[in-house]
């Protein structure tokens, strides 16, 4: 069995990062969702919304700061233990 592709989101827990999460899993329902977030209640609680409408979505969480470097190469860290390979989608707010 082939490994599924990850995509890590960043601000995934509200806005567009919420709505690129859901639109990704609506697209494709055998990849394994990454939602990356710095508050991670907010995290949970919009995992937990998605999972609402999408039940059998395989999705993980990974608490990270891109605004604080030493979070972003921790997470990175993280993600390259994880997994083998990420397509990453980086929301920014400016």
């Amino acid at each position: 069995m082939a490994a599924r592709r990850v995509v890590l989101v960043t601000g995934a827990n509200s806005g567009i990062g919420l709505a690129l999460c859901e639109r990704i899993l609506s697209e494709d329902n055998q990849i394994h969702l990454c939602m990356a977030c710095r508050n991670m209640q907010k995290a949970e609680a919009a995992k937990s919304e998605l999972l609402l409408t999408h039940p059998g979505a395989d999705i993980s969480l990974l608490k990270v700061d891109v605004g604080n470097v030493k979070s972003v190469i921790k997470a990175a860290e993280e993600i390259k233990q994880r997994y083998y390979s990420v397509i990453i989608m980086n929301i920014v707010n400016t």
